[in-house]
């Protein structure tokens, strides 16, 4: 009965442990993303800015 008990403890020890490991690289493939899609958002509005600088001077020239 002791040796089932201490069997119990160590897979339910390893259970918790396996999942915590799988929530911590759910979070950290989370992180990344949202870092990409925040630097490719920064990205997209200075093309945007760029380009409204373009035809701002453009329509001024003329």
């Amino acid at each position: 009965m002791n040796d089932l008990l201490k069997y119990l403890i160590i897979v339910t020890l390893a259970y918790y442990l396996i999942k915590g490991l799988l929530y911590l690289l759910l979070w950290q493939v989370t992180y990344k993303v949202q870092e990409k899609a925040l630097t490719e958002k920064k990205k997209q509005k200075r093309r945007r800015q760029i380009e409204e600088e373009i035809w701002k001077n453009d329509l001024d020239d003329s």
